[in-house]
């Protein structure tokens, strides 16, 4: 009965407030629970004439693409007027003070919880920053990376820190981080993988491992990591230019680490899994009926289709079975923001006495929606 009551709510909002009443409806919500697309406010915008412009800062909302339903979803977000919001981890957005000293919160949409981090005022492009955090803000162990690819840095702190520390021994272009196993990986460009230590001093060690071989050449490569059963995966996504200079992504190549032989080994199948990928937040998820994902697919979408002539041959979906691409040919007004994943996760406990007092209120007003659903269809 739950399970059909929760796929009649559209509101992804509601839908997740749903499985903070209780154990049991945590359970349900799970699996309906949407994989939306977050449209961020980081960068440039085109406008109706298609004129390209920095976001609107004053906005106090950010807005959610369902991509099982289509639909569009505004979320009142006061928090985030005057801010950068892009997603992070664990359902939450990373949000960055426009001024001087760019202070950094972590913010979750759906029930307006804050966590303050230091500044952003030792990063270069401080609205360029990509944080990766261990588990859910809220737990007070909570570890934080944050990211800066273009500028080679890695930085560490726990939330109620003043100020960030660099992680040492880490000099290269940052393409992808996790955290994987109790520990954060980065991978630069070239495919090397460090292992991050957060202690005192946090250092970066490049792990000695076997380096994958491309038979890609003049090919741009991106390197994103995942988690799949267990194991992790490194995916290298290949684009060649095209003459009028912009990019195309043409095909993927998927390995397993084997820790044992310390190399990469090619994955040819993903099985009953999709994997979906994004310049914030990829992970990897069972593909089932309430899931509108194709099973052994990769989903791609494009880090800047707003600086893109031909932005759709840089978001679709590769069939790994058969090595096609189907490109996503959209004329959404959605498609003129940049986009990302935006995955919520139900915590596994409620850590704020604020927030578990706001919940009893709000699953009140559930209970009754859901009584006076019930009511009508009898």
């Amino acid at each position: 009965m739950l399970l059909i009551i929760f796929r009649k709510l559209r509101d992804p909002s509601d839908i997740y407030r749903c499985g903070l009443v209780c154990v049991s409806w945590k359970s349900v919500v799970r699996t309906v629970l949407p994989h939306c697309l977050l449209l961020s406010n980081v960068g440039v915008f085109k406008d109706e004439t298609g004129r390209l412009h920095y976001g609107d800062l004053s906005k106090q909302s950010c807005v959610l693409f369902d991509t099982q339903t289509n639909e569009t979803h505004e979320i009142s977000l006061p928090e985030v007027e005057g801010r950068w919001f892009s997603s992070s981890s664990f359902g939450w957005l990373l949000t960055i003070g426009f001024k001087t000293p760019h202070q950094i919160r972590l913010l979750n949409p759906f029930t307006s919880d804050l966590i303050e981090l230091p500044s952003a005022r030792a990063f270069e492009e401080p609205n360029d920053l990509r944080v990766i955090t261990s588990t859910s803000p809220l737990d007070p162990k909570c570890l934080v990376l944050a990211a800066h690819s273009h500028h080679g840095r890695l930085a560490f702190c726990r939330p109620g820190d003043e100020s960030w520390t660099r992680v040492e021994y880490f000099d290269s272009c940052c393409s992808d981080a996790i955290f994987y196993k109790d520990k954060f990986y980065a991978v630069d460009f070239g495919g090397h993988l460090f292992r991050i230590s957060c202690n005192i001093i946090p250092i970066a060690a490049k792990l000695p491992l076997r380096p994958i071989q491309s038979p890609k050449v003049q090919l741009f490569q991106t390197i994103y990591l995942v988690e799949l059963d267990g194991n992790l995966l490194l995916v290298a996504r290949y684009r060649h230019q095209r003459t009028d200079r912009s990019d195309m992504t043409c095909v993927f190549d998927v390995y397993e680490l084997n820790w044992v032989e310390r190399e990469w080994i090619k994955v040819k199948s993903i099985g009953n899994n999709a994997i979906l990928l994004g310049e914030n937040s990829s992970i990897s998820l069972r593909v089932s009926p309430s899931r509108n994902f194709k099973a052994n697919c990769i989903y791609f979408i494009d880090s800047y289709p707003f600086l893109s002539k031909v932005f759709q041959n840089n978001t679709g979906v590769y069939d790994m079975m058969t090595g096609n691409v189907e490109y996503l040919h959209q004329s959404s007004d959605i498609w003129t923001s940049p986009p990302n994943w935006f995955i919520p996760a139900l915590p596994d406990n409620i850590y704020r006495e604020k927030t578990a007092e706001h919940m009893k209120s709000w699953s009140s007003r559930i209970l009754t929606s859901i009584q006076n659903w019930f009511t009508q269809k009898l």
